[in-house]
C-alpha cells in the first residue's frame, strides 16, 4: 500500500505546487486508476459515493489531443 499512496502523493503534491500534470495521457490515466483503485482498499463504500465526483475520464478525453 505503501508504494501505491507514494505514487497518489507524489501526484497530489503536482497539483498543489502548480506544476504541469497534463504532460502524458497515460500518466494521467494510471494516476486516475491508482487514485480509485487506493480509494478501493479504503472503503468500497467511499468509491461507490465519490464515482460521481470523478470528472477525469471527460476532462481528460475533452483535451486529449493537448495532453499528447
Amino acid at each position: 500500500m505503501s508504494s501505491k499512496f507514494k505514487g497518489i502523493r507524489k501526484f497530489r503534491k503536482r497539483i498543489f505546487h502548480h506544476e504541469s500534470v497534463s504532460w502524458n495521457y497515460s500518466a494521467l490515466t494510471n494516476y486516475r486508476d491508482e487514485i480509485i483503485e487506493g480509494i478501493d482498499w479504503l472503503d468500497k463504500e467511499l468509491l461507490n459515493w465519490s464515482e460521481e465526483l470523478f470528472k477525469t475520464d471527460s476532462i481528460i478525453e475533452k483535451h486529449k489531443e493537448i495532453i499528447g
